[in-house]
């Protein structure tokens, strides 16, 4: 899976989870769940398309290094930086010497 897809998924069931959550609370009053009109529930639904709204402004952000619209370019630089990294300390690594008998 597309690791920009993979962190909006993400970023998604965490608000869907926590508004869920609050909706029941706020919805029922006090009430238990399994006790809910289809009104009741009605409004609790409404969670799934607000809990989009903090995900879109995240993506549409263009300085949010999660998965804003510089996320791609910022992660092709930092595989960039790594990649020379390996390079440099590979080219460095000691090389042990050997002691012949005395």
């Amino acid at each position: 899976m597309n690791p920009k897809f993979q962190s909006m998924l993400d970023s998604y069931v965490r608000n869907l989870a926590g508004q869920v959550a609050a909706a029941v609370v706020l919805v029922g009053q006090g009430a238990n769940p399994a006790s809910f009109t289809s009104s009741q529930w009605a409004d609790v639904s409404n969670v799934l398309w607000t809990t989009l709204i903090p995900v879109a402004l995240r993506y549409i952000n263009k300085k949010d290094p999660a998965f804003g619209l510089i996320a791609k370019p910022l992660l092709e630089g930092a595989k960039k930086e790594t990649a020379k990294a390996i390079k440099k300390t590979a080219k460095k690594a000691p090389v042990k010497k050997t002691t012949k008998g005395k």
